[in-house]
């Protein structure tokens, strides 16, 4: 795989954020270059973009809570409306190709890596994009993610998954066959060589 193009560039940083992310590459096992452009990266590809979507964070534990509230239905209605709209206008938003290929990333890099919904496993086959999706917020997630999923591929490229779910886990299976302009879903990254989002 071609590797991103590297540009050098100085910077002057504060000495207290220098020291945070030479604590924190430490921890993670890996370089401050590698964890500073983790970080810019993820500013570039969405955080820069929350404001115009008017999405807000608060704790797991509020999240859950306030979960715990709404029925199944309720749960799946909200989750229906999420995918159908919010994945296509973040994708066009931002310029990606809209494609098979590219949900499957958005699924990866901005439901995974970035909004930490799940995390994220490929065991995708000759025949079968496999995208497992794990989390610990209860059976009700299960239900939204499967329904976000549901309606974000249906309305993004026509093609509905077939899904396994449990209280923890949503597996998701497409047929390769199921689109006759499939390219090969790319094997397991890492953060270093991510640059589609």
């Amino acid at each position: 795989m071609d590797k991103t193009p590297t540009q050098t560039k100085s910077f002057r940083l504060d000495a207290d954020i220098l020291e945070a992310l030479d604590t924190e590459s430490a921890r993670r096992g890996t370089s401050v270059n590698n964890l500073t452009n983790q970080i810019l990266r993820k500013w570039v590809n969405f955080d820069r973009y929350l404001q115009d979507f008017g999405y807000i964070m608060f704790s797991v534990h509020d999240f859950i809570r306030g979960l715990s509230h709404l029925n199944e239905d309720s749960v799946r209605a909200l989750a229906l409306e999420t995918g159908k709209r919010f994945p296509k206008d973040l994708i066009l938003f931002t310029g990606q190709k809209n494609d098979l290929k590219g949900c499957i990333r958005f699924v990866e890099n901005i439901f995974c890596d970035y909004m930490k919904w799940a995390t994220y496993h490929n065991s995708s086959t000759d025949s079968e994009y496999v995208v497992t999706l794990r989390h610990n917020y209860g059976s009700k997630w299960s239900v939204a993610l499967q329904s976000v999923l549901e309606a974000m591929f249906v309305a993004n490229v026509g093609i509905t998954p077939r899904f396994t779910v449990t209280e923890s886990t949503v597996l998701m299976t497409i047929e390769k066959t199921s689109e006759s302009n499939t390219e090969e879903l790319p094997e397991q990254r890492n953060d270093s060589s991510r640059r589609d989002w």
